[in-house]
């Protein structure tokens, strides 16, 4: 029996592209410009503080350089009210807190020192946001049912205040650990919720989490954000969450609130922002 010509172009086809598979692909990428990154922000009930580190090749595995010897300056409605101590590890810590309503920027200045970037960057003034307490937490045993696990949950009762326009972000923490997960990046406006009541009666209560163990201890966050951040927050989730498929839209740098004084097109990675920040915590008990 004769085997037909296609089949062995079939089988070498094949051999090729499995051999073709295994072979190491070296990747360099080219070193991008180096950015000033800031993360920091300032609240009602917590004292200002900011993060200041450079910017690192994609595909390096070192830690991003910090920044330790910078001038940071808080500002309320444009004039300055504080100065940011440098802690350790490019980390500023200031006294300054928040009112609700007015409007918040920093600046960072950066001296000349050898090939990095130096000058003024500034964020964009952003107003404080409001923040209602929350009204009541407690856990509670749920029996099994149709898509629900039986076991120990954590609930919250919260109102958002009256008055449409509101943005916030929430977060939690189990014991001590914030959940940081792309998915964890929770956050919401007032549209549907403006001046109502998450409490299992004109609205669900707020499932913080579970089933979980007895003695676990969850703390929720829930704290006012401007809407620029709302929405930078918004398009860095949706890209973390991104998994490389054919439709994925393709990744592109997140631009913050901070610029280069006197170069608008010269930005800085990350967000400064005001933020009236809510907590609520509470033990898994019996």
């Amino acid at each position: 029996m004769r085997t037909p010509r296609s089949l062995f172009l079939w089988t070498a086809a094949a051999s090729l592209a499995w051999v073709s598979c295994q072979d190491p692909i070296d990747l360099t990428l080219p070193d991008g410009e180096t950015r000033l990154i800031v993360n920091g922000s300032v609240g009602d009930s917590t004292p200002v503080y900011a993060d200041l580190s450079w910017s690192v090749n994609y595909l390096s595995e070192d830690p991003n350089p910090a920044v330790e010897d910078a001038t940071v300056v808080l500002f309320e409605n444009g004039l300055p009210v504080d100065t940011l101590v440098h802690i350790a590890a490019g980390h500023y810590a200031g006294q300054f807190r928040a009112t609700y309503a007015q409007s918040y920027h920093i600046q960072v200045q950066i001296a000349e020192n050898g090939d990095l970037p130096f000058g003024t960057w500034r964020s964009a003034p952003e107003a404080l946001g409001r923040c209602n307490p929350f009204d009541s937490v407690y856990s509670a045993f749920v029996p099994r049912a149709p898509f629900v696990r039986e076991g120990y949950y954590v609930y919250a009762h919260w109102s958002e205040a009256p008055g449409p326009g509101d943005t916030y972000r929430a977060r939690v923490w189990r014991n001590d650990t914030l959940e940081n997960a792309p998915f964890n990046l929770q956050v919401f406006d007032d549209g549907f919720l403006d001046g109502r009541s998450n409490n299992g009666i004109d609205l669900p209560e707020i499932e913080v989490a579970g089933p979980d163990s007895v003695g676990v201890t969850y703390t929720l966050e829930i704290g006012s954000i401007p809407l620029g951040l709302f929405s930078y927050l918004q398009l860095l989730r949706e890209q973390t969450l991104q998994v490389g498929g054919l439709f994925d839209p393709p990744p592109a740098p997140i631009v913050g609130n901070i610029y280069r004084e006197g170069a608008p097109e010269d930005y800085a990675l990350g967000y400064f922002y005001p933020s009236a920040r809510r907590q609520v915590s509470w033990t898994i008990t019996p």
